[in-house]
């Protein structure tokens, strides 16, 4: 009997040691991980309030969607849903229905595509500089089309994939609030009520997309993400960041509106930012706006990594 109840005190003592050493490393372990998710959610509301007071003398109505890619979940949204005139943001669900494209065997990123002098048209792009007619392959036409925000690449693109097979990818990915009903600068269909638009919910779903590579597959993500990194035009998200800071972005400039959306690569965690604005009248002050918003987001990033 003795021994019995010896063995009962050992094992009752080794039981307890177990439950001990098991607590001491749930504890080790999701201690700092809740620690870290709980900053993360001070990090969100104190950034909402903040947007608020950098928003506060806009003129003019936006949508804001700023992301946590470690902790997607978190995030400050308003108006995310709503309809923005598109601008030149339209071009990157055009590029992700390119892609998709090639990637049926509808298109050839090797294909040569020549464009003449009267396919140019206004506005931003570096085509137009060129002499004519220009030889390009249908991946370099896919890049000037983000990298320099090129209207008549864009034309181009949109000519060759379709405004029936864009749209209906657009319907496959679920955006919602995106639809591409005209072609860049067309101006006399826009004054007839005929628009491009999108929604900052579809933007960063595509973004979001890419980052994670499913957007398409993983090779077609990555070279998108590589055209979105070459941005050219660096005067709203990037503006305020450091030099060094890697913002895979596209903006859009039109009459009335002023948008930028992107990813941004930074030491305390990459999220996601989009900025959508329309009623604008002073476009300098629109810009600088979503700058400051850029850099505030960035800061408090680096305060919580």
């Amino acid at each position: 009997m003795m021994i019995t109840c010896k063995n009962k005190k050992s094992s009752f003592r080794l039981n307890i040691l177990l439950i001990v050493i098991l607590t001491f490393l749930i504890v080790a372990v999701f201690t700092p991980a809740f620690l870290f998710f709980k900053k993360k959610h001070v990090l969100v509301h104190t950034l909402e309030a903040k947007v608020e007071e950098v928003t506060g003398q806009m003129e003019g109505e936006y949508a804001l969607l700023i992301k946590d890619l470690s902790f997607p979940h978190e995030e400050v949204a308003v108006n995310i849903h709503e309809k923005f005139a598109a601008a030149s943001l339209i071009k990157v669900p055009i590029l992700a229905a390119a892609m998709q494209a090639v990637r049926e065997g509808k298109l050839s990123l090797q294909q040569m595509v020549v464009i003449q002098r009267d396919e140019v048209v206004g506005g931003s792009g570096v085509i137009k500089k060129r002499k004519f007619p220009v030889t390009l392959s249908f991946q370099e036409l896919c890049e000037i089309m983000i990298m320099y925000s090129d209207n008549t690449a864009a034309n181009k693109v949109i000519e060759m994939v379709g405004f029936e097979y864009i749209n209906a990818f657009f319907n496959e990915l679920q955006l919602k609030e995106t639809v591409l009903q005209r072609k860049i600068m067309d101006f006399s269909q826009r004054e007839q009520g005929v628009e491009n638009y999108m929604s900052a919910y579809d933007i960063m779903l595509l973004l979001e997309k890419m980052y994670y590579g499913t957007l398409i597959n993983q090779e077609a993500s990555e070279l998108m993400l590589s055209f979105l990194k070459k941005q050219q035009v660096n005067d709203r998200l990037p503006l305020y960041l450091p030099e060094d800071i890697v913002v895979a972005h596209k903006t859009g400039l039109e009459r009335g509106v002023v948008h930028d959306a992107g990813i941004v690569f930074a030491p305390g965690g990459d999220y996601l930012i989009c900025m959508l604005t329309k009623g604008v009248k002073e476009y300098t002050q629109a810009k600088k706006t979503i700058a400051e918003v850029s850099l505030l987001t960035y800061n408090l990033f680096q305060q919580y990594q």
